[in-house]
């Protein structure tokens, strides 16, 4: 009995090593490595990252949701013939995985392909960019932190809601932080790259997405030829730029109506 005992234990574990190496066979070749252009896999309408649902029409143009929604048709906006969902597209799409784009930078996640674009936004590795001229692309702060460290001379201004503001700027002023009371911080960009004037922008920087928070803003300067101004229902939250910062709102000023003695700025939040 104690011998067939112990046989049909050793059976039992011979069984069990053969059925573990089965299943590590199986997941070693479950997964196979491809060189694919990256091209291969953005949307033919908007040349974003593709991410399921995927729709494709008869001449191979594969497009995304938010391009098909954007027409508002069943038809293609490239060739005009009739596409349907492609969901063999969008089970590849879900499980294939990547380096993150920021490797090079430091970065050592893989991520999914259709994840990339989130991952790539909250990266620390990610090359962030300065709205202030000259400054150099960094890694890892958020905006505000990197101001607070890198441009310690930018000056400060405390501000009461519902009130137009003098900043008495300085005509060399690249920016100006400018703090609602506890509530929030902005920074009044200077833009000097323009021919011949100037842009005034302005951002709310966040440390974290969370303190997203609607703000409406009036910029105005009392120019030689008169006071000219720009209003916004939305000042743009910043936590880092990943990209090279663009002014959705600007007001700009030639130098032939801008000095330092007969344009002072002005700005009410609210």
């Amino acid at each position: 009995m104690k011998a067939g005992a112990e046989r049909a234990s050793a059976e039992e574990n011979c069984s069990g090593k053969k059925a573990k190496v089965t299943v590590e066979a199986e997941a070693a070749v479950s997964t196979i490595t491809l060189n694919v252009n990256p091209k291969l896999l953005e949307c033919s309408g908007c040349w974003s990252p593709l991410v399921p649902p995927i729709f494709q029409c008869t001449n191979g143009h594969i497009t995304c949701l938010k391009c098909c929604a954007d027409l508002k048709h069943s038809s293609c906006g490239l060739c005009a013939l009739e596409r349907t969902g492609c969901h063999a597209w969008g089970r590849i799409l879900g499980g294939l995985t990547m380096p993150c784009s920021f490797q090079g930078h430091g970065c050592t996640e893989t991520i999914r392909f259709t994840e990339k674009l989130a991952h790539e936004e909250s990266c620390l590795h990610a090359p962030c960019h300065c709205p202030i001229a000259g400054c150099h692309p960094y890694h890892g702060r958020s905006l505000r932190d990197h101001i607070n460290l890198e441009h310690a001379t930018i000056q400060y201004t405390r501000v009461t809601a519902r009130s137009l503001y003098p900043l008495s700027m300085r005509n060399d002023e690249p920016a100006r932080l400018v703090s609602l009371g506890s509530r929030a911080v902005f920074l009044l960009v200077v833009d000097r790259s323009i021919p011949s004037g100037r842009a005034l922008s302005l951002i709310h920087l966040v440390s974290d997405p969370i303190e997203k928070e609607d703000f409406k803003y009036k910029i105005e300067v009392h120019t030689r030829i008169g006071i000219l101004s720009v209003s916004g229902s939305e000042t743009p939250s910043v936590g880092r730029l990943t990209r090279t910062y663009q002014a959705g709102a600007l007001l700009f000023l030639s130098d032939a109506v801008w000095s330092p003695q007969d344009s002072p700025v002005y700005l009410e939040l609210k």
